[in-house]
């Protein structure tokens, strides 16, 4: 019985990397499909190759993925490393990213991973700064904290804290009453 290939997955609006971790994977077997009936993509992968979970022994592996949505099967990138098999496939429609790699609503299989190396959203641009807060300086306390102040945000700057029952720390002299 086959296994299943460690694989994990990033998006772009218009692109979406699959990566099979397998070491010396030699030609392997990749259908990359549109469903129409259930407008979907479906990646079919076989090969014999060696995993770093399983140890020096090759194996066959096999996973057929039914993905979100559909594909444009005309423009599939193929790149063999000896360690893995990366699968760059155009989305038919760019757009809003998809919310998960597979059609299927729920948990992905356990082998099916997040591949948080990637780039998934261009960074938004910073918000514009508030009018009422203080300036910003970025130093060592962080950004804007310079100006806050006991009262700013309904603290009341008054001296009977809760702090005035703590003993001395060790080294300091006792206050005169």
């Amino acid at each position: 019985m086959p296994l299943s290939p460690p694989v994990q997955w990033a998006q772009r609006k218009d692109r979406l990397y699959l990566t099979f971790d397998l070491q010396d994977c030699k030609d392997p077997t990749i259908e990359v499909k549109n469903d129409e009936a259930s407008q979907s993509g479906r990646v079919s992968f076989k090969g014999n190759a060696h995993s770093h979970a399983t140890g020096p022994d090759e194996h066959t592996y096999s996973m057929d993925l039914e993905l979100y949505g559909e594909i444009d099967d005309s423009d599939v990138k193929q790149v063999k490393t000896d360690r893995t098999v990366v699968l760059i496939l155009a989305k038919k429609e760019e757009g809003p990213h998809w919310p998960r790699l597979l059609k299927a609503a729920g948990r992905a299989p356990s082998n099916v991973k997040v591949d948080w190396n990637r780039t998934w959203v261009v960074a938004a641009p910073a918000p514009a700064a508030c009018p009422t807060s203080p300036p910003s300086s970025g130093g060592a306390g962080g950004p804007g904290l310079e100006g806050l102040r006991a009262g700013e945000f309904g603290e009341e700057d008054d001296e009977s804290s809760e702090d005035g029952d703590l003993p001395p720390l060790e080294g300091d002299k006792p206050a005169a009453a």
